[in-house]
């Protein structure tokens, strides 16, 4: 009964159009006083969730990567990947799907790469004669690599709920990423090929390219020293978040001198605001998991998902499921908070890696990030490329088979994703 309380009233909050941080907490507070449970222990529930030294990497890295937007390092990027493969059939496609990895592996965030990148790169492609539609729509599922590409502010979380190495789940998302990224290039490929998308601009030449690489050098060197930081043991994934925010001060105003004053207050709410939410959702969703925890409920749905199978590898499909529907209708950090204290004891008990784990849930919630109702890459790329929200999601349909067989491969072939770890 107590979880018949507990998750009947979070669907109903949810389905009455609540914000799913206030759902989290009020479902909570309900199901407390169900129980008879004093309400006084949930300011310092709350206060424990987030009294955490790690969550400090989320607002560093988001500040981050809007400082290097805005420090012009986004659009060098955009130049180099375009000098390389623009003028191919899809190039542009291509570049946007690069452009992205680049990115994400120094913004940590999905949004926040579709918003950097898709502001340049669609208004770009429309004029090169591609859809509005796709180009919109490949545009948002590649700022998905930024949740699964390192440094990833979903690794992050998903390493504070279970208690996995950060910074061997950032080495996992590596090799799956780049999947991913080929998914979609394979996609682009075939849709190009078939619309006579090509650029009219000539080939650059090796001069060209170099130049462009010389421009970007210190945009690619980011990346570098934050993962190789973190990788060789110097400094943690905290400390790298602020070596960051350093760097990307340094290269915006010393370096490419477009970094202004007023660009750095506007960087600076941006990531207030972004922090701010997520940090509401994290201390809700925490009250939330200990209560399932509390009350038995995440051991009970345990016991119930074991004695319908088994077998690791129907479980690992229900798992992709249940993570997949919960992308659709709500953010990562919530995603995250429900179900893996849920599904973390399921894997555990069926042997399941949890590095691997971690990678199988991050994939999803990325599919998730464009997806509706939810799916927030989709709002913004579509505002970006002037489009209606049903004709992008109409596009996305071969992206999203193409980043299914992605996930396929990586839920099924561990050593994907354990490679790179020691």
């Amino acid at each position: 009964m107590v979880t018949l309380v507990l998750l009947g009233t979070l669907a109903v909050l949810i389905l009455a159009n609540i914000p799913i941080s206030v759902a989290l907490g009020l479902s909570s507070a309900v199901t407390l006083l169900y129980t008879g449970f004093p309400l006084t222990s949930i300011p310092s529930i709350l206060q424990a969730t987030v009294q955490k030294f790690s969550l400090l990497t989320i607002p560093l890295f988001v500040l981050a990567g809007a400082i290097m937007d805005k420090g012009g390092i986004s659009k060098r990027l955009i130049n180099l990947a375009n000098s390389m493969i623009g003028p191919v059939h899809g190039g542009l496609g291509y570049v946007s799907v690069v452009a992205a990895m680049f990115f994400a592996a120094i913004s940590g965030s999905g949004t926040a790469t579709v918003a950097a990148m898709g502001s340049i790169l669609i208004p770009a492609m429309i004029k090169q004669k591609y859809d509005p539609a796709f180009a919109s729509a490949l545009s948002a599922i590649s700022g998905s690599l930024g949740t699964v590409i390192p440094p990833s502010i979903t690794f992050i979380i998903y390493g504070m709920i279970t208690g996995e190495s950060i910074s061997n789940l950032f080495l996992s998302g590596i090799i799956p990423g780049c999947i991913f990224a080929l998914m979609l290039c394979v996609t682009v490929f075939i849709k190009a090929t078939k619309n006579g998308w090509k650029s009219e601009e000539a080939r650059a030449t090796g001069k060209e390219i170099w130049k462009c690489f010389a421009d970007a050098f210190w945009g690619l060197m980011s990346p570098v020293i934050v993962l190789g930081g973190i990788y060789s043991g110097i400094f943690t994934p905290t400390e790298a978040a602020s070596v960051a925010v350093i760097y990307s001060v340094f290269v915006g105003v010393v370096i490419y001198r477009e970094l202004t004053v007023d660009m750095l207050r506007k960087a600076l709410f941006e990531t207030s605001k972004t922090t701010g939410i997520i940090l509401l959702i994290i201390m809700n969703a925490g009250v939330f998991s200990w209560v399932l925890t509390q009350q038995g409920i995440a051991a009970q749905l345990t016991e119930l998902a074991l004695s319908l199978t088994t077998n690791k590898y129907i479980m690992l499909i229900v798992i992709n499921i249940i993570f997949l529907i919960a992308g659709c209708v709500m953010d990562n950090t919530s995603a995250m908070y429900i179900l893996v204290p849920i599904i973390m004891p399921i894997a555990q008990a069926l042997g399941i890696n949890m590095v691997h784990l971690g990678v199988i849930i991050v994939l999803n919630l990325s599919i998730g990030q464009v997806t509706p109702p939810v799916g927030p890459n989709l709002y913004v790329a579509a505002d970006i490329g002037q489009v209606k929200f049903e004709e992008i999601c109409a596009k996305m349909a071969p992206l999203i088979v193409m980043s299914l067989v992605a996930l396929l491969i990586v839920t099924y072939v561990p050593f994907l994703s354990l490679a790179l770890i020691h």
